[in-house]
């Protein structure tokens, strides 16, 4: 289909929304209908300086609608098999992992091409990112970026809008023996370009026996998982990704390429580890914690690629466990706060991973609630890593507390000479529904001072038996004392002084507004709230949060936020970049007939500014 033909479809499509009569006094970004929304021939002359690389929005579900040219029973069928896959999603530009339902892959689904970006830059270098970010510059249209569409938030994704595709841009190069990665106690340098994924980094790292601090879920890509902070199966031992940058080429908001680290350009350097941009589904009710995601999302630059450090090969033990009781009983809830109580301590002595809680689990025999997960022990035998956990499985088999309940204790543990062989072999979890994660940071003080306090915050952010509880025991001694280049970065200080990353995801059918607003409003407002009255003064990790968080300038960013945004408004004066919840994006207002949930994702809303 030729980009004139394209245009014209989507015009059609787009026509249809409505459009801000703005007053003299307010700038709004345009959008298709509007009297500054670039015309054909402007578009044309964008793809032709690409060499043909922009593609208009035509979105894969289309293949489902009987009213269409392109029509196809067995193409539909494909698209429905693939719409949970990951893999699938990253390799299309205009879709998203979550929250995608502007054309679902069925005949009975509404499907417009208006939910989806106008039109994408398929880029596989900087020169096209450059064309891009220009041409949004000169005329206003709103910029988004999406690597691999992993982004719960939603911020790479958005209706409306130009679209820059990095999935495309493709390396990685390792430097052994880099003089500036032995500077902060590594082996090797490794180059990642910004369309690399989580497993084709690791697969890297093992031919050349080398260990890279990366997301949990290998579908993940580099680009918005370092810029958001980045936590990992190892960053209790190394820190956070963020942490572990060295260098990283952009393109700033007017365009230029520039290559950034802690002697070039230190502002931005510290900016774009942090600032920006989530607990993936198996299915619509059960839920990983081995996640990671994440999605476009700075404010600040483009990335093109960005240099990290790497460590000598890494063995450990892995330790796999659940602790099963009486469905969401007192045991339960008392067994899961003295489990939390631990952490801390287990986390001092070396152990890291990931675990849910489930207050009600249907299985074949009868209904429990469970606490299960994975430990990984890095530099630990299996011996070593069980008398390390026994004392607290000893505590919870034998009801040293008098609960009213059995617990039964079952482990199983495998020691791996090569953490990121082993690591490397996990399968992508689901993808393809409809969800919000709220999430906030638990310190020691939060999680041992007040037990009574703590199973009352516990339950409280538990609202029905199918919510889980996602737990990520990722901070840490590793995160507190790393050695970051430049001497910090933007990552939340509250990162500091966690242990935990707890997350509540919540799901609603699709095409179901009402049940959204319920979902949504009740992990805002009483769920998340509860987590914010145990740590008052924490916050919450940008790439697994609630958008709509209230206060997010604090919880996000906490005391770095007034001097990112003092940087932002240097480096980005017109708002080429913006999203929601970003640095920046309370300078501009959203017009939306939808409320707080305007601008997030596919939800539409005019972006003004005056």
């Amino acid at each position: 289909m030729t980009l004139l033909i394209q245009y014209l479809l989507i015009g059609v499509a787009l026509l249809s929304s409505w459009v801000y009569a703005s007053s003299n006094n307010t700038y709004c970004k345009p959008i298709p209908g509007s009297a500054d929304w670039p015309d054909r021939a402007e578009w044309q002359a964008l793809n032709t300086s690409l060499s043909g690389r922009l593609i208009a929005a035509v979105p894969p579900g289309l293949v489902c609608q009987q009213n269409s040219s392109v029509y196809n029973v067995d193409a539909c069928a494909t698209v429905y098999q693939e719409w949970g896959n990951s893999s699938w999603h990253a390799s299309e530009p205009f879709t998203s992992d979550y929250n995608d339902e502007g054309c679902l892959p069925s005949k009975l689904a509404p499907c417009s091409a208006a939910a989806y970006p106008a039109f994408v830059v398929n880029a596989s270098n900087a020169g096209h990112v450059q064309a891009a970010v220009k041409f949004a510059k000169r005329t206003g249209v709103r910029l988004i970026v999406k690597g691999t569409g992993h982004d719960i938030p939603g911020r790479s994704s958005g209706p409306e809008a130009l679209s820059v595709w990095t999935h495309n841009i493709r390396g990685v190069n390792v430097t052994m023996g880099d003089v500036r990665a032995k500077k902060y106690g590594a082996v090797a340098a490794v180059k990642i370009a910004a369309g690399m994924q989580m497993r084709e980094i690791y697969a890297e790292a093992v031919r050349h026996n080398i260990t890279v601090v990366g997301g949990g879920d290998v579908d993940v890509g580099i680009g918005g998982w370092i810029t958001g902070a980045g936590h990992s199966p190892i960053s209790s031992k190394y820190g956070l990704g963020a942490d572990q940058v060295l260098e990283m080429e952009v393109v700033t908001a007017n365009g230029t390429l520039l290559t950034i680290n802690e002697n070039s350009y230190p502002g931005l350097f510290w900016s774009m580890r942090g600032v920006s941009v989530f607990i993936l589904p198996t299915s619509s009710s059960t839920w990983s914690c081995s996640q990671e995601d994440q999605g476009g999302g700075s404010t600040f630059a483009v990335i093109i690629s960005v240099t990290v450090r790497a460590y000598p090969r890494l063995a450990a033990t892995l330790y796999i466990y659940s602790y099963n009781t009486t469905v969401d009983s007192d045991t339960f809830w008392s067994l899961t706060t003295y489990f939390h109580g631990q952490l801390p301590t287990l986390s001092d002595e070396g152990v890291m991973g990931y675990y849910y809680g489930m207050p009600s689990i249907g299985d074949t025999d009868s209904s429990r609630s469970s606490l299960f997960g994975v430990w990984i022990v890095p530099e630990k035998t299996e011996a070593q890593t069980k008398a390390i956990i026994r004392p607290m499985e000893e505590a919870i088999s034998n009801n040293t507390f008098g609960w009213k309940d059995a617990v039964i204790v079952s482990n199983t543990s495998i020691y791996v000479d090569d953490f990121m062989s082993a690591w490397e072999q996990n399968t992508p979890e689901g993808v393809g529904v409809n969800v919000r994660v709220g999430s906030w940071l638990l310190g020691r003080k939060a999680l041992e001072t007040n037990p009574r306090a703590l199973n009352k915050i516990l339950r409280q952010t538990v609202t029905t038996q199918q919510t889980a509880i996602l737990g990520n025991l990722v901070a840490g001694q590793g995160v507190k004392n790393v050695k970051i280049p430049g001497g910090g970065n933007a990552v939340l200080p509250a990162w500091r002084n966690a242990y935990v990353h707890y997350i509540l995801p919540v799901s609603w059918p699709y095409l179901n507004e009402t049940a959204k607003i319920a979902a949504t409003t009740e992990l805002r407002n009483v769920q998340v709230e509860a987590l914010r009255q145990l740590a008052p003064n924490s916050g919450a990790y940008v790439n697994e949060a609630d958008p709509t968080e209230p206060d997010w300038q604090r919880a996000f960013w906490g005391a770095n936020y007034p001097r990112l945004l003092e940087l932002k408004n240097y480096w980005d004066p017109t708002g080429v970049f913006w999203c929601k919840p970003c640095v920046g994006h309370e300078l501009w207002t959203v017009e939306s007939q939808y409320g707080i949930e305007g601008g997030i994702g596919q939800t539409p809303g005019r972006i003004c500014k005056g």
